[in-house]
C-alpha cells in the first residue's frame, strides 16, 4: 500500500512567514537603523570620494560578475552556448533574484528557460543551476576558513576561531581521503546518505539522493574541480575586494582578514532566506562585524552601504537590459 505524500499544513507556512517578518524587522530596528543614524552624520564625505575608488571598485564587481559565468561555462562543459549569452543568462538571473519574492527560485527558472533557448541541454543546465547552488557557498565556506588561519596565528585565539578552524581542517582532511582511497569512502559516503534519506520525507528523499549523485558526477571531472577552486572562489574574492577598496576610501584600509571574516558571516547569514537577497541581513551582520574588528562606525556604515549598492542594487537595471536583448535574439 502507498503512503501518503507528507506535506506541510498551511499553519507551519504562516508560523514560518511570521517568524521571518519579526526577525527581519528586529534586524532593521536594532542593527541597520541606528547604523543609519551614524551614516546620516557623515554624508558628506561621500561628495568627497576620490572617482578612483569607485572606478576600482566598479571594475571588481564587474570581474565577479564575470567570474560567475565563467563558473557556469566551465560546468556546461561542451555546451554551444555563446559566453555572451551565458553572462546575459546570468546577470538577468541576478537582477530577477533582487526584486522578486521568492528571488532564488524565481531566477533559477528564469536562467534555465535563457540557457536552454541559447543552445545548452535541459539536463545540462538541471546539473550546472544544481552545483552552482551546491558548489558556490562551499567556496565561500573555504574563503572563511582559510581567513581563519592568519586571523588564529596573528590575533588571540579566540574559541570561536578555534571551532570554525578545527571543523574546516576535518572537511578538508575529509576532502583528501576521498580522494586518495575513493572506493573505500565512496561507500561510507552512499550508506550514510541512504540513512540520512530515509529519515526524511519521501516527497524530498528521492530529489536530495538524485542531487548528491549528480554532484558526485560533476566533482569527477578534474575541469569541474578547476572551475570551483578558481572562478566560485575569484568571484567571491573580489566582490570582498569590493568592501575592502570602500573602507580605503573612507579611511580605513584595515588587513584583508578581518574584512574576508566580516564578508564571509553576512553572506553566508544570506543563505537563509529571510529576505530577498539577504536585504538588512547582510549589512547587518557585515556592519556589526566590522565595528568588532575596531573601524569607525560611520565608515563601516558608509562603506558597507556603497558596497551593497554596488554589488546588489547596480546590477538589476542592467539585468533588465539584459533579459530585453536575448528575448528580441530568441524572437
Amino acid at each position: 500500500m502507498a503512503t501518503a505524500t507528507r506535506t506541510r499544513p498551511a499553519w507551519y507556512h504562516r508560523v514560518w512567514s511570521a517568524v521571518s517578518l519579526v526577525v527581519l524587522v528586529a534586524i532593521v530596528e536594532y542593527v541597520v537603523l541606528p547604523k543609519l543614524s551614524v551614516a546620516r552624520e557623515s554624508l558628506e564625505r561621500v561628495s568627497r570620494l576620490n572617482p578612483a575608488w569607485l572606478i576600482t571598485a566598479i571594475v571588481l564587481e564587474a570581474g565577479a560578475l564575470v567570474c560567475y559565468s565563467l563558473f557556469t561555462r566551465a560546468l556546461l562543459n561542451g555546451s554551444t552556448v555563446r559566453f555572451s549569452w551565458i553572462l546575459r543568462s546570468d546577470l538577468t538571473g541576478y537582477g530577477v533574484s533582487h526584486v522578486v519574492p521568492g528571488g532564488a527560485a524565481t531566477a533559477t527558472a528564469v536562467r534555465f528557460r535563457l540557457l536552454v533557448s541559447g543552445g545548452a541541454k535541459p539536463s545540462d543546465v538541471t546539473a550546472t543551476v544544481t552545483a552552482e547552488a551546491i558548489g558556490s557557498p562551499l567556496a565561500l565556506v573555504l574563503i572563511a576558513w582559510l581567513s581563519t588561519i592568519p586571523a588564529v596565528v596573528l590575533r588571540d585565539a579566540t574559541p570561536a576561531y578555534l571551532t570554525l578552524f578545527l571543523v574546516g581542517l576535518v572537511v578538508l582532511a575529509s576532502g583528501l581521503l576521498a580522494v586518495r582511497e575513493r572506493s573505500r569512502v565512496d561507500r561510507l559516503a552512499a550508506r550514510l546518505l541512504r540513512a540520512t534519506v530515509r529519515r526524511l520525507p519521501e516527497r524530498i528523499g528521492p530529489w536530495i539522493e538524485s542531487v548528491a549523485l549528480r554532484f558526485r558526477d560533476l566533482l569527477a571531472d578534474p575541469e569541474v574541480r578547476k572551475a570551483f577552486l578558481l572562478w566560485a572562489t575569484l568571484n567571491w574574492l573580489l566582490d570582498a575586494a569590493v568592501l575592502w577598496t570602500f573602507l580605503a576610501a573612507f579611511g580605513s584600509p584595515i588587513s584583508p582578514v578581518p574584512v574576508l571574516l566580516a564578508y564571509s558571516a553576512a553572506n553566508l547569514a544570506a543563505v537563509i532566506p529571510l529576505t530577498p537577497g539577504g536585504i538588512a541581513v547582510v549589512e547587518g551582520i557585515a556592519i556589526s562585524s566590522l565595528l568588532g574588528f575596531d573601524v569607525p562606525g560611520d565608515t563601516a556604515v558608509l562603506a558597507v552601504l556603497s558596497w551593497r549598492l554596488l554589488q546588489f542594487w547596480a546590477p538589476v537595471p542592467l539585468a533588465g537590459l539584459c533579459y530585453l536583448s536575448l528575448r528580441v535574439k530568441t524572437r
